[in-house]
């Protein structure tokens, strides 16, 4: 225990040794460029305040998550559906094969683009991306799983008659379990980021486009504020969100 809190104590104490270090570098950047390019990070923090007062930044905010969440709940729902089918039915897994490695080959901007052109701008771009995105994650993860699960199992749960309402809640649930937790780990960020970019590129509002208004305006503050609050928003989700979910899995696991 003891040596679990040291240990607990040693990663908090380098990891803040590394962002001072990041601090030090960002002020001595500042210091030698034009605030233009670099701006310091007092600069920056007045350009944070600056979309707090307003009030732009918690709605812009709001926006980029709802839409985040939108479409990696879509594409969480879909990709897990299909990739139990995939897992159940070898033939449906290799028909899916093509298709996801083209998913995984193909780069995000290029499906913003391709999306534009279809659809216009607006709120279906970040979230048809997104969902589209963290689609072969979900699937691999949940097919693979099922691919995984003890056939042996599933045989003993045909020889006692079980129902399949039982075998999902015995035996497949607690096997795909780890798998999407994965998923959800691996999905989590690459959401975040893929939706500013689609934003940027395909929306009037939401954090990507007000990046790209500052960006235009040479607001270069208010472009490293958005920025931190990106960083800061995965920040969240993995401390707040993965990592807690993740010790609660692992106690389940251990019961188990």
């Amino acid at each position: 225990m003891k040596g679990s809190i040291t240990k607990n104590k040693h990663s908090y104490f380098m990891q803040a040794v590394t962002i001072v270090f990041i601090l030090i570098i960002w002020v001595i950047l500042s210091n030698q460029f034009p605030s233009i390019l670099i701006p310091s990070p007092v600069e920056t923090f007045q350009g944070f305040l600056s979309l707090v007062e307003s009030g732009e930044l918690f709605e812009q905010l709001l926006t980029s998550i709802t839409r985040m969440a939108i479409g990696f709940t879509i594409g969480m729902v879909l990709a897990t559906g299909c990739g139990l089918l995939a897992g159940k039915y070898p033939l449906l897994y290799e028909a899916f094969r093509p298709i996801i490695s083209i998913l995984l080959g193909i780069p995000p901007i290029i499906l913003v683009v391709l999306a534009m052109v279809w659809f216009g701008t607006g709120s279906l771009i970040p979230i048809l991306v997104v969902s589209v995105l963290v689609f072969p994650t979900f699937f691999l993860n949940t097919a693979d799983g099922w691919r995984n699960i003890d056939s042996q199992l599933l045989e003993m749960a045909k020889l006692y008659n079980r129902s399949p309402l039982q075998v999902l809640k015995d035996i497949i649930i607690p096997s795909l379990t780890v798998p999407i937790f994965t998923a959800i780990s691996l999905a989590a960020g690459s959401s975040v980021r893929i939706t500013i970019m689609a934003e940027l590129l395909g929306s009037d509002n939401g954090i990507g486009a007000s990046l790209s208004y500052a960006r235009i305006n040479i607001d270069t503050a208010k472009v490293f504020a958005w920025t931190l609050l990106s960083i800061l928003i995965i920040i969240a989700i993995d401390y707040l969100v993965i990592n807690p979910f993740k010790k609660v899995i692992l106690r389940w696991k251990v019961k188990e």
